[in-house]
């Protein structure tokens, strides 16, 4: 039930939404302006921590990072199949909330029992104990602002969910500034982002204005029949996408992991868009779906715009490889130049994925997309070892890009035999043409102009996507409808006609 305290405006708490009439593209677009200042605020930590802290630093705090966030996913599988339930029709969102905290609580004292019994094993890893128990932090602390966030964007609320991520990136970032201030290095970004998500998660709770109450045995077979694939889910995705720092680590040092780490924080908005309407999508589709509705064209409507970002800074990466992070980040990390490509190129396979994951969870079927990640990393695995061992960061890279190669292939094919269609739209392919342009003209351009400081750089950028979006204006006329027809930074609203 709502929390209703008595100090509590009615601006602060929030009410229940029907989520089957829920606009993904009002949402996508509210949550994108929340992602925007959120990759905004992680770019800046990172040129801090690269520049302070150099390859080597940024690699073992990324290192422990990884680790974590692996570990977190157990309790995220939860939040997200808490998020799941909230979301559909005529339910109690307080009883679900309570089984979420209370798995949460089991898995916390689990990692600290596992911790006490490995302390050594883990100190030798992480470089040390205090390394460690900082990861253990992140770990307790993100998995609760998991299961509390999940539950706000569940219950009709994605976009100020994604609000409130961006709230506990800023108040991280605050504290791991003074904590690096006072000297704490990798430890102290540790425990500045376990005491932002901390702070974070109790904002959250008294903002989604939702009681956790004792659920009963029907709530927690209810949770457990959907989190015993999205734990799994989501464990395989953050493995995954954890792998590589770890297998870097392991075959080429900590110097070569922040290299790649600086490479994947450049491409990190590249997802911003796709993340904003997987977030709507899923609930969107959960609450259709429940209500016996189809959901084929909100698939379809997503991939049109799920790749708007990614695809020309594939392009732009492409232009300048070693420009880009040599500027921003010194000349140290100019390495960074060929995996800033893979990285890119894997952005694209990684936003068109988003669409189908939602999609599936959506309509209550996390077992295709378990067997689509659990498929993904027996392949990713041994091939990036493999080409990690034999060409170092630019192998482990190549693997990753092939396995999202695959992925989106699978997808489809999924996609055709539930929906009797692939989802493939002709604003995909307009917008490749539009980002081809931009690389053309930028090609030219530095035939006579250098990059050799951050007021070039920020020009070309801009030039870039002048040509981009104004080709884009140009060729596609869905394009220009959706501008027309929708909210005023023209993405789309995606409701039915």
């Amino acid at each position: 039930m709502p929390l209703r305290n008595g100090w509590l405006t009615s601006a602060i708490w929030s009410e229940m939404r029907d989520t089957t009439s829920l606009s993904v593209g009002r949402e996508a677009l509210y949550s994108l302006a929340s992602k925007l200042a959120m990759a905004l605020v992680g770019f800046g930590g990172t040129v801090v921590f690269a520049r302070l802290l150099g390859p080597s630093g940024l690699g073992v705090y990324r290192t422990a990072l990884s680790v974590a966030f692996i570990a977190t996913q157990i309790s995220g599988g939860v939040g997200t199949a808490v998020k799941k339930r909230v979301s559909e029709v005529d339910t109690d969102p307080g009883a679900f909330f309570g089984a979420g905290l209370i798995a949460h609580a089991g898995i916390t004292i689990a990692v600290l029992v596992g911790l006490a019994l490995f302390i050594d094993p883990a100190a030798e890893y992480f470089g040390s104990i205090e390394v460690a128990l900082g990861a253990v932090a992140v770990v307790a602390t993100l998995g609760l602002f998991n299961v509390v966030n999940r539950m706000y964007a569940g219950i009709g609320y994605p976009a100020r969910s994604s609000w409130m991520d961006t709230i506990r990136s800023v108040v991280t970032l605050g504290f791991q500034l003074l904590f690096l201030w006072v000297g704490m290095e990798a430890f102290g970004l540790l425990a500045g982002l376990a005491l932002g998500t901390l702070a974070s998660a109790l904002l959250a709770t008294v903002t989604a204005g939702i009681r956790p109450t004792v659920p009963d045995r029907e709530i927690f077979k209810r949770v457990y029949d959907f989190a015993r694939q999205s734990v799994p889910n989501g464990l395989l995705a953050n493995f995954y996408s954890s792998a590589d720092v770890m297998i870097i680590t392991a075959v080429v040092g900590t110097a070569a992991t922040g290299l790649y780490t600086t490479a994947l924080q450049l491409v990190m908005p590249a997802a911003m868009l796709a993340g904003s309407i997987g977030g709507a999508l899923g609930v969107r589709t959960s609450g259709r779906s429940s209500a016996g509705e189809a959901v084929d064209q909100d698939l379809l409507n997503a991939m049109s715009y799920t790749g708007l970002f990614a695809v020309p800074m594939f392009f732009g990466a492409l232009a300048m490889p070693r420009a880009i992070p040599r500027t921003l980040f010194g000349p140290e990390f100019a390495a960074a130049g060929a995996a800033l490509i893979g990285m890119a190129l894997f952005q694209i396979g990684n936003v068109y994925a988003k669409p189908f994951e939602s999609t599936f969870q959506g309509i209550d079927q996390p077992g295709v997309v378990l067997r689509v990640n659990l498929l993904v990393l027996v392949f990713h695995l041994p091939l990036a070892v493999i080409l990690g061992t034999e060409y170092g960061l630019i192998g482990v890279v190549g693997a990753t890009v092939m396995a999202e190669g695959i992925r989106i292939a699978v997808y489809q094919v999924l996609a055709y035999r539930e929906f009797d269609r692939i989802a493939v739209a002709r604003p995909m392919a307009e917008q490749f043409v539009s980002a081809g342009a931009m690389y053309l003209m930028l090609e030219v351009v530095l035939t006579t102009v250098g990059v050799r400081n951050w007021v070039v750089l920020v020009a070309l950028v801009g030039a870039g996507a002048a040509v981009y979006f104004g080709t884009l204006f140009v060729i596609s006329s869905h394009f220009r409808a959706t501008l027309g027809s929708s909210l005023p930074v023209g993405l789309p609203v995606f409701d039915d006609e």
